[in-house]
C-alpha cells in the first residue's frame, strides 16, 4: 500500500487540531459550568470569579484539545495502518491480548477513581486508560513468546513450549524484501541456517515471476540459474531457521522489477536484500536500508589469502616435529611448516592456506625463502681447528672451500 500523500496527512492534522481545540473548549466550559455549580465558597457567590474560572477552564479546555487532537485521530491511526501492513500475525494476536488486557484493567480502576471529588476521577481515568492501552498493546506485541507459554502450560511445560528441543524460533522481525539475485545465488541458504537474518524473509509474486522467466529460458545457462533460484525459494519456505513469507501484490507504474523492489520497500519501511550492482546503487540514493551478500562476504573475507607473506612470531613447537606455532594479534593461530628450529623469534612465512571452521580460523604458513637460506653458524669442529693451525682453510660440508660469510 503506497504512503499517504504528506499534502493529506498535514490538511489531516490540521482538521484534527481544529477538532481537538472545539471539542477542548467544550468540555472546559462545561466543567467549569459543573464546578462552578457545586462550589459553595468565592465561585458560588462572586460572578467575576466565576467568570473567570469558566474562562480558564475554556481555555486550558482549548489549548489541550489543540495539542491532543492529532495525538489521538491521525497519529493512531497512521500507527494502527503502518502496523496491520507490516506486522506478522504473532505481533497482531499479542497486541490484541495487550488490548483487552488493558481495557479490562481501565474499566476496574475507572470505578476506583470515581469517587474523588469535582470530577478529578473522570479526568484522570480516560488519561489513565490511553495510557495502560498503549503500554498493553506493545508489551503484547513484543512478549508474545511469554503469552504463547503462559497460556501453553506453566513451569517447564511452557518453556518447553516456547523453545522446544530443537532450539530457539526463527526471528520474526522486520520485513527484509529478497531480491532475484540473491535467490539464483544461493548463499542466503547458509546464513539463514546460521540465524544471522535480521527478520523476515518477503518474496513478492514479481519477484518469483521473474525467477519463472528465467527458468523457462531458451538458454541452457539462464535456465539452470533459474531453476536453481526456484529451489533455493523452496528449501527457504520449509527452511525452520527463518520466517519466509509470499506477498502476492503489484505495484502499479513500475514495469521493471528493481523500481517494484523499491517501491514496495518504501511503502512497508522494508530493507533490500540484494546481490545486484545497480540495485544496490539505487536503493541506497532512495534512502533504503540495503542487505548485500557481496558486501557481507568481502567483510568476512581472510586477512591474508595464500601466497601472502607476514610476520609472526613462533611461540611453541606445533604438533608434527617439524612445526612451528605462533600467534595473530587477533588470535588467529598460524601453523608454521619447519618453523620448530625458529622457537622464540619473529620470521618472515608464505600463507599456504586458510581453513575456516566454526571453532574460527587457522592459517597454514612455511618459513620463507630468505629464511631458509640462512646460513646457520655452528661451532667448528676439532678437524677444522687443526686446519687452521696448519695453514690450510677448513672444507664444507659439500667438500668445497667455505664462503666469505663463513670465514667472517
Amino acid at each position: 500500500m503506497p504512503r499517504h500523500n504528506p499534502d493529506s496527512v498535514r490538511r489531516a492534522r490540521r482538521l484534527a487540531r481544529l477538532g481537538g481545540a472545539v471539542v477542548g473548549l467544550l468540555g472546559g466550559i462545561f466543567y467549569g459550568l459543573w464546578v462552578i455549580s457545586n462550589a459553595t465558597g468565592t465561585l458560588h457567590s462572586s460572578t467575576t470569579a466565576a467568570l473567570v474560572a469558566l474562562l480558564a477552564a475554556g481555555l486550558v479546555g482549548l489549548v489541550s484539545g489543540a495539542l491532543a487532537g492529532p495525538l489521538l485521530s491521525v497519529e493512531p491511526f497512521m500507527w494502527l495502518e503502518e502496523t496491520l501492513e507490516t506486522a506478522p500475525p504473532g505481533e497482531m494476536v499479542g497486541g490484541l491480548a495487550g488490548l483487552i488486557v488493558a481495557l479490562i484493567v481501565s474499566a476496574l480502576v475507572a470505578v476506583l477513581l470515581s469517587g474523588i471529588p469535582a470530577g478529578v476521577g473522570y479526568l484522570v481515568a480516560p488519561a489513565l486508560a490511553a495510557t495502560l492501552v498503549y503500554v498493553g498493546v506493545r508489551t503484547g506485541m513484543r512478549r508474545r513468546a511469554d503469552l504463547v507459554s503462559m497460556f501453553a502450560g506453566a513451569g517447564r511445560g511452557a518453556a518447553r513450549s516456547v523453545i522446544g528441543d530443537e532450539g530457539p524460533p526463527p526471528q520474526d522481525g522486520p520485513p527484509v524484501l529478497v531480491d532475484t539475485s540473491v535467490l539464483i545465488d544461493g548463499r542466503i541458504l547458509d546464513i539463514a541456517g546460521t540465524g544471522f537474518i535480521p527478520g523476515r524473509l518477503v518474496i513478492p509474486s514479481f519477484v518469483l515471476e521473474e525467477l519463472q522467466r528465467v527458468a523457462d529460458a531458451g538458454d541452457p545457462m539462464r535456465r539452470a540459474r533459474g531453476r536453481r533460484g526456484l529451489g533455493v525459494v523452496e528449501a527457504l519456505k520449509h527452511s525452520p531457521d527463518v520466517v519466509c513469507e509470499f506477498l502476492d501484490t503489484d505495484i502499479p507504474g513500475a514495469a521493471d522489477v528493481d523500481w517494484r523492489l523499491i517501491k514496495l520497500a518504501r511503502a512497508r519501511g522494508a530493507a533490500v536484500m540484494t546481490n545486484d550492482y545497480n540495485l544496490n546503487k539505487l536503493a541506497r540514493v532512495e534512502g533504503l536500508r540495503v542487505l548485500n551478500l557481496n558486501d557481507l562476504a568481502n567483510a568476512l573475507k581472510p586477512i591474508l589469502s595464500a601466497g601472502e607473506t607476514m610476520q609472526v612470531a613462533i611461540v611453541k613447537d606445533g604438533k608434527e616435529p617439524h612445526q612451528g606455532v605462533g600467534y595473530l594479534d587477533d588470535g588467529t593461530m598460524v601453523v608454521v611448516e619447519n618453523g620448530r628450529r625458529h622457537i622464540d623469534s619473529t620470521v618472515q612465512v608464505t600463507v599456504t592456506s586458510v581453513l575456516q571452521t566454526p571453532a574460527g580460523r587457522m592459517m597454514f604458513a612455511m618459513v620463507g625463502a630468505s629464511e631458509e637460506q640462512r646460513p646457520v653458524h655452528t661451532a667448528p669442529s676439532r678437524a677444522d681447528d687443526s686446519a687452521v693451525r696448519g695453514g690450510r682453510a677448513p672444507r664444507t660440508a659439500q667438500g668445497g672451500r667455505p664462503s666469505r660469510v663463513a670465514n667472517r
